[in-house]
């Protein structure tokens, strides 16, 4: 118990650390985008001063002019030692200046977003095993150990991992459908991909909530098989359950078959993607 709850607060610890630092680039990242919106405004502001260039005196700070689709006054800052032209080329280069810091800034956004997407759901995993119970909360704590030492978040101990032990099977949370259907539920990123890429059938579902960190589930099924409504509803509410949306009255949970869900070569455990998908609202207080 004791070796539970260290690793559990070292792991706790230090996804906390991660993702503060990541949240602060991320903001960086969003400021610089805001500033970027600016950008048409000075190639609007710079075309209405070759437009009006009449309009010019020296020693002009500023000159308002009058907009060219709304009419509407337009106040223009100046550089009072430089002309017209100059001026306008001067906006001109801001435009150019902020339009390449958003083409620069917008896969940055992107790549932080997923990497904060992703330790989300290793969060949410290390939510969901908080007290031993059992041996098998252990092995699933160190399973998320190992990921986040082969995604290089952590140093890698002296010693062997019990849960890269080859002959231990992945302990999935189990649970029965209303008609008897089995449904198996990963406890991690390990164990989400095991169970989606490599126990699903060509006859089971598979359900997740929607763009929502959570656990990946499957419903077990036969040729023949035909889940009803209620047992769609029950894989539904344990979805929803065991997800970031776990304290919500609702939450929106696609299911699909296994074939329609893809892994991305370089995406990072327990990331999917997904077509052909249909949904169903998760009640997890049920």
């Amino acid at each position: 118990v004791r070796d539970f709850q260290q690793l559990h607060q070292q792991l706790q610890q230090k996804l906390k650390n991660v993702l503060a630092k990541l949240q602060h680039k991320r903001q960086i990242f969003v400021d610089r985008l805001l500033q970027s919106d600016g950008a048409e405004t000075h190639r609007q502001n710079a075309d209405l001063l070759m437009a009006y260039l009449h309009e010019w005196q020296p020693g002009l700070k500023e000159l308002h002019l009058n907009d060219f689709e709304t009419g509407e006054s337009v106040k223009i800052v100046l550089n009072p030692e430089s002309n017209a032209v100059q001026n306008a080329q001067a906006l001109y280069k801001k435009h150019q200046k902020l339009k390449r810091a958003r083409l620069a800034v917008e896969p940055l956004l992107a790549e932080v977003n997923a990497e904060i997407a992703y330790l989300e759901q290793v969060e949410l995993a290390l939510e969901q095993i908080k007290v031993y119970c059992e041996p098998d909360d252990l092995f699933a704590l160190e399973e998320i150990r190992d990921e986040l030492i082969e995604q290089q978040y952590l140093a890698a101990p002296t010693y062997r991992s019990q849960s890269k032990n080859s002959n231990t099977k992945p302990n999935f949370h189990q649970y029965k459908t209303p008609s008897g259907f089995e449904l198996l539920i990963g406890r991690n990123n390990h164990q989400n991909d095991h169970l989606t890429f490599r126990i699903a059938g060509d006859y089971d579902l598979w359900f997740h909530t929607q763009e929502i960190p959570g656990s990946h589930v499957l419903m077990r099924l036969h040729p023949g098989d035909r889940p009803d409504e209620t047992d769609l509803q029950y894989a539904a509410n344990l979805a929803a359950y065991y997800s970031r949306a776990s304290q919500s009255e609702f939450a929106p949970v696609v299911y699909t078959e296994p074939k329609h869900v893809y892994k991305p070569r370089g995406t990072k455990p327990g990331m999917a993607i997904y077509k052909h998908e249909r949904i169903v609202w998760g009640k997890p207080r049920e």
